[in-house]
């Protein structure tokens, strides 16, 4: 699926016809459909039928069995964390039972590509190999995968994705052509999101950063329940009483009987008001928020308390704390420390 804010990146690349790059690096934050549009650009390399800005058929002999996921010259290397369950229930028990998958692409997967990519293609035409996240391979994966980027076989398509690209190695970013994915403007998101029937469209596209496909799924998710009371504490009440607001957000964290899941989670509540900070210190300096663009009312009241300095350093100590919000020894106490020092940012209300 291609979305929309994509369309673009497709029009180009299909306007390069037969000199499409043999390496392409999808690079931009999460949540904007890179995995989908390399999916798609992957399925319309293999199809017999497909020309111009068409996508894959989905009926040639090629896109039935893409639909199966059998298609001999179609790769994915991935973590193993990140295969689904069926590809868990098959694999071998060697590694021991119950061991944690990895999260990293390690050498053995790159080889194990590599070493295909020396037969030729199974259906005569182009092979697509995707791989993702490409910040996940270790320092010998990405060495091993270097040198089929600098040698790459013919007829080969690589199709890299990171949400983190300045954790490759320079000679990867090097040697792909990137194509850099950027979030829609926020009323193109909100009107988008508004379409896809997303209540308080507005808040939960702040929360997610402005990444649409994260926003929507946030309204499908516990933490719908909680957004719009997170917005207003951190715009007043956590001002009045931030022990109270502590204790309110201390249950959110355990689910309704022990052992059940919360309705979100410590570093979820810290990330939210990092961006909540980030949005008040642009206000503060007389630029328009860049998430919480339906809270600029509660943005502009809390500008006038404090200066760009104080929020900076409140920023600052957010980010000092994040790792302990991981494995807090007590969260009530963390988020009552976290609260605390936030409400004294602002000067008392009058």
């Amino acid at each position: 699926m291609i979305y929309d804010w994509c369309k673009p990146h497709w029009s180009q690349l299909m306007a390069l016809g037969a000199r499409m790059p043999h390496a392409l690096l999808l690079a931009g934050p999460s949540g904007l459909g890179k995995r989908e549009f390399a999916e798609a650009l992957a399925a319309r390399m293999l199809c017999e039928r497909a020309s111009g800005e068409q996508g894959a058929c989905g009926k040639c002999a090629s896109c039935l069995l893409i639909a199966t996921g059998n298609h001999p010259d179609w790769l994915t290397v991935r973590p193993e964390a990140l295969e689904d369950a069926v590809e868990e229930d098959e694999s071998t028990s060697d590694d021991g039972e119950g061991k944690a998958k990895s999260t990293q692409i390690r050498i053995a997967q790159v080889r194990a590509v590599v070493d295909r990519l020396g037969v030729g293609s199974h259906q005569g035409g182009f092979r697509v190999v995707l791989l993702y996240p490409a910040e996940a391979m270790n320092g010998d994966a990405a060495n091993a995968l270097l040198k089929s980027l600098e040698e790459p076989p013919p007829g080969t398509l690589f199709l890299l994705i990171s949400d983190q690209p300045r954790k490759l190695i320079p000679t990867i970013r090097s040697r792909t052509r990137v194509l850099a994915f950027q979030q829609p403007p926020v009323e193109y998101s909100l009107a988008w999101l508004e379409a896809q029937g997303v209540r308080n469209a507005g808040d939960a596209l702040a929360l997610c950063a402005g990444s649409p496909l994260h926003a929507r799924e946030l309204a499908t998710s516990r933490d719908a329940q909680i957004q719009s009371q997170f917005v207003d504490d951190v715009s007043r009440q956590a001002l009045l009483s931030p022990l109270e607001v502590a204790a309110r957000w201390d249950g959110w964290l355990r689910g309704k009987k022990k052992g059940d899941p919360g309705l979100t989670d410590l570093p979820t509540l810290v990330t939210w008001l990092q961006r909540w900070l980030a949005d008040l210190a642009l206000q503060a300096q007389g630029c328009e928020p860049r998430v919480f663009v339906g809270r600029r009312t509660q943005l502009t009241q809390l500008a006038e308390r404090c200066d760009v300095a104080t929020v900076l350093r409140g920023y600052n100590e957010l980010l000092k704390v994040r790792a302990l919000a991981h494995h807090p020894l007590n969260a009530r106490l963390f988020l009552e420390d976290m609260l605390l020092r936030y409400a004294r940012l602002f000067r008392a209300f009058r």
